[in-house]
């Protein structure tokens, strides 16, 4: 974890120095453009914040491609509560990037399944804030309320946010709603369960087998895999 951490600092210090260098880039050409000023200063400051917001987010998914096809590959495998070699840069992404979601949705798992439950509630908290119509992210924190804290309430309100939000994809929205129904079930709310399981049923008949089957509880722990 030490490697890692230390090649994503270096490669912080050197995004910074890039960052300086259009930002300097970015001054000399507005201010070629314009004739001085405050339209120069508005325009610096436009052009400054346009660069940097790009650098940021490369950045934040150069780093999550360290991470990403590892945990979706060899270390598919491995117990989520044991990949915290993936925590430091998922933070690094967040803070790049608060749009960023699977780095929330990963790392609020990754916290509550080794028994940092407040701070997985907290990192899931976070990425809903930043991205408040974001169905996975909903979903996956009413379940991490539901699951780890039995929070059936803050659950339930969760889920019902979710069913209010956006989806990536449609594949993303039948696994969101296959736990949203869950949540349901287990909260007593039958006839929220029953409009859930409608919902999955008419995405099943337009989609049919082209929809991903969803695990669930393969470890026999009582809680959703991820």
């Amino acid at each position: 974890m030490r490697r890692s951490s230390s090649g994503a600092v270096r490669l912080m210090i050197a995004v910074l120095l890039i960052v300086l260098l259009l930002a300097g880039q970015a001054i000399g050409d507005s201010g070629n453009e314009s004739g001085g000023g405050a339209d120069t200063t508005e325009a610096v400051g436009r052009a400054g914040f346009a660069y940097l917001t790009g650098i940021r987010t490369f950045v934040a998914a150069s780093l999550w491609n360290r991470v990403g096809p590892q945990y979706h590959g060899y270390y598919d495998e491995i117990p989520l509560d044991q990949q915290v070699y993936m925590l430091p840069t998922i933070r690094m992404v967040t803070l790049l990037d608060p749009e960023f979601q699977q780095a929330y949705y990963v790392g609020a798992w990754v916290l509550a399944r080794r028994g940092d439950v407040d701070e997985g509630i907290e990192l899931a908290r976070e990425g809903v804030e930043a991205n408040p119509r974001a169905g996975l992210l909903r979903s996956s924190y009413a379940q991490i309320l539901l699951y780890s804290v039995d929070d059936v309430e803050g659950a339930v309100r969760e889920a019902d946010a979710a069913l209010d939000s956006d989806w990536a994809d449609l594949s993303e929205m039948n696994q969101g709603l296959i736990d949203i129904r869950g949540i349901y079930a287990v909260a007593g709310e039958t006839e929220k369960e029953a409009a859930v399981l409608e919902m999955l049923q008419e995405l099943d008949e337009e989609l049919g087998d082209t929809l991903t089957p969803v695990p669930h509880d393969h470890d026999g722990d009582g809680v959703p895999d991820h």
